[in-house]
C-alpha cells in the first residue's frame, strides 16, 4: 500500500494506517523502563531482502528540487532554530502560513550542495531515508545498533537505491540487552566549507517519521575553521563521539567534528548520555553543568516548575517503594531538596531518596511543582488517526499499579494538552519528541497558568526518555546512548531570555532578545482529570 493511498480522510483508510502499524510493530517488544526494539524476522533467511552490510550509499534518478533556503546554507542567523516535521499525514503540500514551522528530511538531506551527511539513530529503514538525499551527496556515513537497520526488500531495489548503498559507510554499534544506541543525530557537510547539525526527535523510518508528532532542533551554520575561545558545545559533543572508543567513529567523525568552528553555538550546551565507564554523562553530568549555570537560590517567594515531556515512562527506581526518576530524584536534585552528588562521595552529607510523604511535603513548603506531559487514552481516540501513533508511547504501569497511582494520585504530575487549542490537522496526536524544563513564578501572585513556561530558566531537548537506561541515577551510568542540547537563561549573553511556544500557536517574539523554543504540545497544559483521564498502556490494547 503507497503512502498516498494512506492519506485519505475516511474512516476506512484510517483503519487501513492502524492495521499497516499494527503490523508493522507486532515484532516490536518493548520492556520494563526502555524502549526495546527487535525487528521481525530471521533476516538472514528472508529471501525477499538484501541484507546491507559494510557498504556506502546514493544516486537518485528523481531529484528534488533545491531546498538550500530551507536548511539555511546561506543563513547568517547566530540562533537555532526548532521545527515541526511535516507529516504527510497530517498536512498536504499545499501549505501557506504554517511552512516555517516545518521541515521534511528532505529538505534536510535534498541539496546539491551537501556533500557528506553523518547520522545517529536507534533505527533506519534505508529504502525510505535513502531517497531523501540529493544524487550530489558524496559518502552518507549511518552509526547504529547492531540489528536496527532494516534492510530493503528486493522488490523495492532500484538503481537510485543500488547507487546510493555504494555510498554508505556502516558503523555497527554491539549493544548489551535492554540498552540502546538512541541518540538522534545528524551532522552535515557542504560543499561551501559549512556545517550543519540537526537534532530530530525521530527514527529514520516513515511511519515514525510521519504518525507521532515530531520536532527537529538546527543548528545555524558553522563554519569549517577554529575558534577563538574554547565552545563547551562542542567540547562535550567531541567527548561524546571518543565515548564509542572506535577507530571508524575517531578517524571518520570526530576529527571531521573538531575542524568546524562552533562559536554560533557558544551559548547552548550538548548534554548527553553514553556507557562508557570512562565519561561522565547522564543525569550527573546534567545536573553539573546546572549547577555551574546557575547564579544563586530561587527567593523565597518563588515557585518552581519543573516540566518534563516524554514518550516512555520508566519503572520505580526501587524495587520495594514507588519512586519516580523525575518526581524523586531528579527534581530534588535540581531544586536543592536532595544534597549534590559530590557533598554525598565525601561523606559530609549522605545522599538519598525521600519517602514519598516526605518529599510532597518538602514541595509543599517549597512550593515546587512537577508535571509530566504523557498522552492519555482519550488523545489517542480523539486524534486524527487514532491508535495509529500509539506504537511509539510507553508506560507499562500495569506491572505496578501503586507506582502509576502514586504519580496520579499524589503528586497530581500528569499533564495532557488542552483541547481548545490545538491544531485542526493534527488533533491531539502525542509527541514523540523529550522537553525537560524548569521555570518559577512568583508565588506571592495567583498563577496565570497561561503564563507558566513562557520564560524558562532552562531548557533541555533530548531523545533521552524519563528512565534509567537513558539517565542513570547517581551510583549508576547510563545504558543508552543519548544526545541533547541545554538553553540556559544564565549562558545567555546580555539580556537575552529563554522563551517558550508552542507550534499551536502563531505568536513569535523578538529574536533580538530571546532565544525561543518551540514545543509539539500546547501551552498551557492542562491537568488530567482524575475522574476519568488515564495515561495510555500499550498492555492494555495487547491484551484485547
Amino acid at each position: 500500500m503507497s503512502q498516498k493511498t494512506m492519506l485519505s480522510g475516511t474512516k476506512r483508510k484510517r483503519s487501513e494506517v492502524a492495521e499497516k502499524v499494527a503490523q508493522r510493530w507486532k515484532s516490536v517488544r518493548y520492556s520494563g523502563e526502555i524502549e526495546k526494539k527487535t525487528p521481525g524476522g530471521d533476516n538472514n533467511n528472508n529471501d525477499d531482502c538484501v541484507i546491507v552490510s559494510e557498504s556506502n550509499i546514493i544516486d537518485l534518478t528523481d531529484p528534488e528540487k533545491d531546498l538550500d533556503a530551507t536548511v539555511g546554507t546561506n543563513d547568517t542567523a547566530k540562533s537555532a532554530v526548532f521545527k515541526l516535521m511535516k507529516s504527510d499525514f497530517y498536512e498536504r503540500g499545499d501549505l501557506v502560513g504554517e511552512v516555517d514551522d516545518m521541515i521534511t528530511l528532505n529538505d534536510i538531506f535534498c541539496t546539491e550542495k551537501l556533500k557528506r551527511s553523518i547520522l545517529f539513530s536507534f533505527q533506519y529503514e534505508l529504502d525510505f531515508l535513502l531517497r531523501q538525499f540529493h544524487p550530489n551527496v558524496e559518502n552518507i556515513t549511518i552509526v547504529g545498533q547492531k540489528g536496527t537497520i532494516m534492510p530493503i526488500e528486493a522488490r523495492s531495489m532500484d538503481g537510485a537505491l543500488a547507487g546510493m548503498l555504494q555510498k554508505v559507510k556502516l558503523i555497527e554499534i554491539t549493544m548489551p540487552p535492554y540498552a540502546s544506541h538512541h541518540t538522534k543525530l545528524i551532522i552535515n557537510f557542504y560543499d561551501n566549507n559549512e556545517c550543519k547539525i540537526f537534532l530530530p526527535s525521530n527514527n529514520f523510518t516513515a511511519m515514525e517519521t510521519n504518525l507521532p508528532q515530531q520536532v527537529c532542533w538546527c543548528s545555524p551554520v558553522l563554519k569549517i575553521g577554529k575558534e577563538e575561545l574554547p565552545v563547551p558545545f562542542k567540547k562535550s559533543l567531541t567527548e561524546y563521539l571518543k565515548s564509542y572508543h572506535m577507530r571508524d567513529i575517531d578517524e571518520l567523525i570526530t576529527k571531521s567534528v573538531e575542524g568546524v568552528n562552533f562559536a554560533p553555538l557558544s551559548e547552548l550546551e550538548f548534554v548527553y548520555s553514553t556507557p562508557s565507564k570512562f565519561q561522565s554523562s547522564g543525569l550527573l553530568s546534567f545536573y553539573n553543568k546546572l549547577e555551574a549555570l546557575s547564579s544563586g537560590t530561587s527567593t523565597s517567594d518563588t515557585a518552581k516548575h519543573y516540566l518534563c515531556q516524554t514518550s516512555s515512562i520508566g519503572t520505580s527506581l526501587s524495587r520495594t517503594r514507588d519512586e519516580n526518576l523525575w518526581t524523586h530524584l531528579m527534581i530534588p536534585l535540581f531544586s536543592g531538596i536532595m544534597p549534590s552528588p559530590v557533598e554525598s562521595t565525601t561523606g559530609r552529607r549522605k545522599a538519598g531518596i525521600l519517602p514519598t510523604d516526605v518529599l510532597m511535603n518538602e514541595y509543599s513548603q517549597k512550593k515546587i511543582k512537577p508535571y509530566i506531559i504523557f498522552p492519555t487514552e482519550q488523545e489517542f481516540v480523539t486524534s486524527p488517526l487514532r491508535l495509529s501513533s500509539s506504537g511509539w508511547f510507553h508506560f507499562q504501569y500495569l506491572q505496578k499499579r501503586s507506582y502509576y497511582e502514586m504519580l496520579r494520585n499524589k503528586f497530581k504530575a500528569f499533564y495532557k494538552q488542552d483541547p481548545v487549542t490545538i491544531t485542526r490537522r493534527r488533533g491531539t496526536t502525542p509527541a514523540h519528541s523529550k522537553f525537560y524544563m524548569h521555570c518559577t513564578t512568583k508565588s506571592t501572585e495567583p498563577c496565570d497558568a497561561s503564563q507558566v513556561f513562557k520564560e524558562l530558566e532552562w531548557c533541555l531537548y533530548t531523545s533521552a526518555n524519563l528512565s534509567q537506561t537513558a539517565w542513570g541515577t547517581i551510583s549508576r551510568k547510563p545504558r543508552n546512548y543519548e544526545a541533547g542540547v541545554l538553553y540556559h537563561s544564565h549562558r545567555l549573553a546580555g539580556t537575552k531570555k529563554v522563551t517558550c511556544r508552542s507550534f499551536t500557536r502563531d505568536q513569535k517574539d523578538d529574536a533580538g532578545t530571546t532565544t525561543q523554543v518551540a514545543v509539539p504540545f500546547t501551552l498551557p497544559v492542562v491537568p488530567y482529570d482524575l475522574a476519568e483521564d488515564d495515561c495510555f498502556c500499550l498492555a492494555r490494547h495487547e491484551q484485547d
